[in-house]
């Protein structure tokens, strides 16, 4: 078998607060569903994000709790650290923005973009609070959204109808910090012209975006449609990454400029931390190797449009000797263009109460309440089940208890928890000799093949709903052949669907892997399964998978085998 390469990009939450569960439902369940599937079936994998510890969004919180923002980021980075580790979420590599690697590769590109004529020095009006005598950054700016007409919409984004905003959008700005009306004075930044790059962005996403999600797809070519104009890549604030240019020591380096070449960035430092420093090249400058970004609706264009326009003007110096030896990435050997984004699986927004969640706002259930109350699969399941991959969806916690009772439980849990009780009590606690049932062969095999089918889409709601199916048709296949009757009366069909009911729970254990990794391993120790190979176990272990092996494949559990006690593996919720 020859493994694929898989590059995975997720977006990197602001190390202001924990995590909550909009960013659970927008990217950082289905990435890690979608890593581990690829890692399970032998495939070459890289997963890295990191805390994005720069920004007025870190700032901003770190002057309301009276600490500076480099303490602020080193608390919350540690909360979401543990937050992943609750929930299973494994990375190659997960860092943060304030590394001396991360500031070199972002200072790197950004010189490489100003010599090839992509960043020009600008002068535009930006609010400035006279009280406190200070510029302000977007989210310093508060006001009245002009598209919904809320009233605490901020100068970055409208966190009622999420509407993407810059600060003199607004009606009525006040400055958060003084509770004044800033005024507009003149500054300077450099700008990314988009436009020069607006033809081969419209040819690229013509050709790459066929694939995408519909709603994705037409939201980037929307912008497209509308004329790409320049965009601010500076800002006038002390913390962050400084802009690589003389007499510009004051300004940092816009964090949604600086965040996104993180993908980049913390590739180069996995193989820094393998001592393999050119490794990042496989995923980088393989075209084979395809690039996937999860992200939540709203950072779409930064993604589609953004990071493609930075990677395109940055690939140029591979055509220029003299920007090739003056501007080397760290490891790097091959003199061959960047990978550009394959697939951008964005979902859309999880509401609460009507609004999406915040951390900037305070409108926002913690993703630690969601685990201490449910534990890590119900949490991983549940917003599977119910991502919005396609339209924002109302989060209530009757949702996840009817989810968690009639589909985790009733479903798969029952039914594996009968097959295991009755083999134990009525076949020595060991699984009986028999015959396969063709239906129950061909169910199985069709479900594997969808099943991956459908994660390798990127269609993860899809791919868990076809899971469901499968435990479905193993619930009737045991009520119709009644097993409790035959014990008495034909022992050897019995038997028979015994075997058969072992192996569809096995079934599903392998299936469930990628969604609920805890329970599944539960099971495998229920059924005696010992020295199997599980790359994401051995992530975990030696923080590296080094072997190709594909266990997405059916493996029978053979007649005789001793099984374990049945416990249950998931609980039902009673109120």
């Amino acid at each position: 078998m020859n493994p694929k390469k898989i590059f995975i990009g997720v977006s990197w939450p602001y190390a202001s607060d924990r995590i909550h569960l909009g960013h659970l439902a927008g990217q950082y369940i289905a990435c890690d569903v979608f890593a581990r599937y690829h890692r399970l079936k032998g495939n070459d994998v890289l997963m890295v994000s990191g805390s994005d510890s720069h920004g007025s969004a870190v700032i901003f919180k770190a002057e309301k709790e009276g600490i500076t923002p480099e303490e602020l980021a080193k608390t919350s980075h540690k909360q979401i650290l543990q937050t992943y580790k609750n929930l299973g979420l494994l990375y190659e590599n997960y860092t943060s923005t304030t590394t001396e690697n991360h500031k070199d590769v972002v200072q790197n590109i950004f010189l490489v973009l100003k010599e090839r004529g992509y960043l020009y020095d600008g002068t535009s009006q930006q609010y400035y609070d006279t009280t406190v005598e200070r510029y302000l950054p977007d989210r310093y700016v508060k006001g009245t959204c002009p598209e919904c007409g809320n009233t605490e919409a901020r100068g970055d984004e409208c966190p009622e109808c999420g509407a993407y905003l810059s600060a003199d959008d607004l009606i009525d700005p006040y400055s958060t910090l003084s509770d004044s009306k800033p005024e507009l004075r003149e500054t300077r930044h450099f700008y990314l012209d988009l436009k020069k790059l607006e033809p081969k962005l419209e040819k690229w996403m013509e050709k790459s975006s066929k694939n995408w999600r519909k709603w994705v797809r037409e939201f980037s070519k929307g912008w497209i449609r509308g004329g790409l104009k320049p965009r601010e890549v500076t800002r006038d604030l002390e913390f962050g990454i400084q802009v690589p240019v003389k007499g510009w020591e004051d300004k940092v380096i816009y964090v949604w400029v600086e965040a996104v070449i993180g993908y980049l960035s913390a590739a180069i430092e996995w193989s820094q931390n393998i001592n393999n420093p050119s490794r990042w090249e496989d995923f980088w400058k393989d075209k084979d190797c395809k690039h996937y970004y999860f992200i939540a609706g709203g950072n779409a264009p930064f993604h589609t449009i953004i990071w493609p326009a930075e990677l395109m003007g940055y690939s140029e110096k591979y055509s220029d000797d003299k920007l090739w030896e003056e501007y080397k990435l760290p490891g790097e050997t091959k003199r061959e263009t960047l990978n550009l984004p394959y697939d951008v699986p964005a979902n859309k927004m999880l509401l609460y109460k009507g609004k999406k969640m915040s951390k900037g706002d305070g409108h926002m259930l913690s993703a630690d309440e969601m685990f201490e109350k449910y534990g890590a699969d119900l949490t991983r399941f549940f917003f599977i089940r119910f991502a919005p991959e396609n339209h924002d969806r109302e989060f209530s916690w009757e949702d996840v208890v009817a989810t968690n009772n009639n589909e985790l439980v009733a479903n798969i849990g029952n039914f594996i928890h009968r097959t295991l009780t009755f083999t134990y009590t009525k076949f020595d606690k060991s699984v009986p000799d028999g015959s396969w049932d063709s239906d129950v062969r061909e169910n199985i095999d069709s479900a594997f093949k969808e099943v991956g089918e459908y994660i390798e889409e990127v269609k993860l709601t899809k791919a868990l709903q076809r899971v469901l199916e499968l435990g479905n048709f193993a619930n009737k296949y045991f009520n119709d052949r009644a097993p409790w009757v035959d014990v008495k009366e034909d022992e050897g069909r019995a038997r028979d669907t015994l075997f058969n009911a072992i192996q569809l729970s096995n079934a599903l254990r392998i299936l469930l892997r990628p969604f609920t990794p805890f329970g599944c391993k539960d099971l495998s120790k229920l059924l005696n399964i010992k020295d199997e190979y599980d790359a994401n176990e051995v992530l975990v272990e030696k923080g590296l998978v080094e072997e190709s092996i594909n266990t997405w494949v059916y493996e029978e559990i053979e007649g005789g085998r001793e099984i374990g006690k049945p416990e249950v593996l998931w609980d039902k919720i009673e109120d």
